[in-house]
């Protein structure tokens, strides 16, 4: 409830911020741009639940397509058609494939299902996060930019304070609704490096191969990490404000106070501080990039595992337990009764089916949600990347005159820590787990 209040407090901060500005209108006739900035806001905070949950409903959508498809070759609705079942009449889904199943549904556009509905041929179940993640984050930097552009000037605010630092009267806006080819197979290709990487951080040696007998194909590259493609907007825009209000409004006034900036120089002039500041960021940063690195990998192993179990757990389809909720002949099954429903005897066939695989399934999924909150912050490096690049000439902190932009490195550092921050919260980790036994239970 409080996480449902406080968005609504955003957007109504939103239209108090934009509704009265009495140089245009009179004081009873509300902004029209008050109300578009709202209805940006409005759209961007109700897509919430679907970029969180969309990865895995759609995974866990593909996952029952594939079963269903040998429950209706294994149970056929054509008496005259043979049964086709896996090896000793059982029921496997061993042609799941992990990568894909984590990887490609982070990167593509995937239409799982066509022809969802017959009241509408263009309905389907399609997966497309980049884009959907994409054009939330476009609609909410524009409103971000209005609302600064509209605050008062006093910088006792988030936004009044980011006006006074920049001093930018423009609607500039670096997002983009649309993402390209080249950045989806980044994301896709880092996925697919953490598989080939697993082994060493989950199992804490490297897997041995087996001596070649042959011609063996070139080792594919692992390229550098793939930064985040979002800046600090969107679903983690939240957590990031909550740190950086404070620093900003303190710092928003300080060309008044000339004694506590000239105290501030002196510090950040001096050398030993400056090896201090420079070994201590270094430091941290290569604990935690390495941390969380470990961490993402693992992930992964756990998720190849949790597949690999649930591939090589094939359903004795000659069960008694089967044989009583799929009985014979299996055309009965198939018939609709007059409320137009697959059959009880259907649904309680598939019901037993799905029941043998379901436990493993959502844990799978439960992990591939961790993976990708984790993933989606983008280089676990990124700290330590940015802290040694600022670090590297503390000249460029000491001058304060606005002639060297660190803001550029600065809102990668603040991306990646609302992501963690985000991602490794127990309150976030039981949103996410509730969200996923809706989605899987719910079905």
């Amino acid at each position: 409830m409080q996480a449902v209040l406080t968005k609504f407090g955003v957007l109504g901060i939103t239209a108090l911020l934009l509704c009265y500005p009495l140089e245009v209108q009179g004081a009873d006739k509300p902004s029209s741009y008050a109300a578009f900035v709202t209805a940006l806001n409005a759209l961007a905070v109700s897509s919430e639940e679907a970029i969180q949950n969309e990865r895995n409903a759609a995974r866990l959508e593909f996952v029952r397509q594939q079963l269903t498809k040998k429950l209706l070759a294994a149970f056929p609705s054509d008496p005259g058609k043979a049964r086709t079942t896996d090896p000793n009449e059982t029921l496997s889904l061993d042609g799941l494939n992990e990568a894909a199943l984590l990887c490609s549904f982070r990167a593509e556009k995937i239409e799982v299902v066509k022809g969802m509905s017959g009241r509408d041929s263009g309905a389907s179940v399609t997966i497309d996060h980049l884009s959907t993640v994409a054009q939330q984050n476009y609609l909410t930097a524009v409103a971000g930019q209005l609302q600064a552009l509209a605050a008062p000037s006093k910088a006792d605010d988030i936004f009044s304070a980011f006006k006074m630092l920049f001093a930018n009267y423009q609607v500039s806006v670096s997002a983009q609704p649309k993402i390209t080819d080249a950045d989806r197979m980044k994301i896709k290709k880092s996925c697919e490096a953490d598989f080939r990487e697993f082994d060493i951080a989950y199992f804490g040696e490297k897997i041995p191969e087996p001596p070649p007998t042959g011609p063996q194909a070139a080792a594919v590259a692992i390229g550098p990490e793939q930064l985040s493609l979002f800046g600090p907007i969107g679903s983690f825009a939240g957590a990031i404000v909550g740190f950086v209000e404070p620093i900003l409004v303190s710092f928003a006034n300080l060309a008044d106070e000339f004694e506590k900036k000239q105290a501030i120089q002196t510090f950040l002039k001096n050398s030993s501080n400056q090896d201090k500041l420079r070994e201590a960021g270094v430091g941290l940063g290569r604990t935690g990039s390495d941390f969380l690195f470990a961490k993402r990998l693992s992930l992964t192993g756990t998720f190849a595992e949790q597949i690999a179990a649930v591939k090589g757990d094939s359903l004795d389809l000659k069960s008694k337990p089967i044989q009583e909720a799929c009985p014979q002949p299996y055309s009965a099954m198939y018939a609709r009764g007059a409320d137009g429903l697959p059959s009880a005897q259907f649904r309680r066939c598939y019901r037993a089916v799905w029941g043998h695989f379901e436990g493993g399934i959502l844990a799978a999924l439960k992990t591939a949600t961790m993976y990708d909150q984790l993933a989606d912050a983008g280089d676990t490096s990124t700290q330590l990347n940015g802290y040694k690049a600022m670090t590297g000439d503390f000249s460029k902190i000491v001058d304060d005159s606005g002639q060297v932009d660190l803001w550029g490195t600065v809102s990668k550092m603040l991306t990646f820590a609302g992501a963690v921050k985000t991602a490794s919260s127990e309150d976030s980790l039981k949103k996410l787990k509730d969200s996923l036994d809706a989605v899987t239970k719910g079905k």
